[in-house]
C-alpha cells in the first residue's frame, strides 16, 4: 500500500503564501511577512511529516484484514445513556475498490437539546484512515482556553482524543481500541466528562479482541 502524505496541508499553506505574496509591499514589511511565511511553511511542513510518521504502522507493516461485520459492532453500542435509551440504530458494512469496512451508531436523544451520540467503526487496518488520529496522538495535544479546551489523553485504558466546546457544551472523545477500531462519542448539553464515562461503561476490551471472522 502507497505512504500516505498529507498533500492538503501543504497545499493550504502554499495557497498562504501566494495570497500573501500578491500585491506591493514595502521591504521592511516584506521581510516580516517572509519570516512569518518561512515558519508557517515549516510548520505545515512538519505537520505534514508527522501525518505521515503516524499513518506508517499501518501502511507499510499490516495488510488490511476483512473486517467486523456491523451486526457485531452493533452488539457493543450503548442500550442507553442516562435515562436516554437507543434510537436509530444503524450499521453498515462496505467495499470501495479493494478495501472493505464497517460501521455502526446509535443516537440517544433527552429533552431541552440534551443528546448523545456513539459510533463505532472498523477500518481494518486501511492505513489512510488512521492517519487523522494517529496524527494527534502522536502530536501529543493539550491546549486549553475560554472556549474550552482538546487534549489527548487516555480513556478506558486506550489512546484518546478529547474535547469540550465551552459554549455549546459539546462534548467529544475518539479513542483508538485495540489498534483497529475508531470509537467516538459526542454529546451535548451534559456534563464534559460523559462521553469518558460513557466509553468506561461500554465493553472496550472485548471489541479489542473482536476479528473479521463471522461467528458460528
Amino acid at each position: 500500500m502507497k505512504k500516505i502524505r498529507s498533500h492538503s496541508i501543504l497545499v493550504a499553506a502554499l495557497s498562504v503564501l501566494i495570497l500573501a505574496g500578491c500585491g506591493g509591499k514595502n521591504s521592511d514589511t516584506a521581510s516580516e511577512e517572509k519570516s512569518a511565511l518561512d515558519q508557517l511553511s515549516e510548520s505545515a511542513q512538519n505537520m505534514a511529516t508527522a501525518a505521515e510518521e503516524a499513518s506508517k504502522g499501518f501502511s507499510e507493516d499490516r495488510e488490511p484484514v476483512p473486517p467486523v461485520s456491523f451486526k457485531v459492532l452493533l452488539g457493543y453500542l450503548p442500550m442507553q445513556v442516562l435515562e436516554m435509551k437507543q434510537e436509530n440504530k444503524r450499521g453498515e458494512t462496505s467495499t470501495m475498490s479493494e478495501w472493505t469496512f464497517s460501521q455502526a451508531s446509535a443516537d440517544y436523544n433527552g429533552t431541552e437539546g440534551i443528546s448523545a451520540r456513539v459510533e463505532i467503526f472498523d477500518y481494518a487496518y486501511i492505513g489512510m484512515m488512521y492517519a487523522p488520529i494517529r496524527m494527534w496522538l502522536k502530536m501529543k495535544i493539550n491546549r486549553e482556553s475560554t472556549e474550552g479546551y482538546e487534549r489527548t489523553t487516555e480513556v478506558a485504558g486506550f489512546p484518546a482524543y478529547e474535547k469540550f466546546e465551552n459554549e455549546s457544551q459539546h462534548s467529544e472523545v475518539t479513542l483508538l481500541v485495540g489498534d483497529r477500531f475508531i470509537v467516538t462519542i459526542n454529546t451535548n448539553k451534559l456534563p464534559e466528562n460523559m462521553p469518558r464515562q460513557v466509553a468506561e461503561e461500554m465493553r472496550l476490551q472485548q471489541l479489542a479482541k473482536e476479528s473479521g471472522k463471522t461467528p458460528a
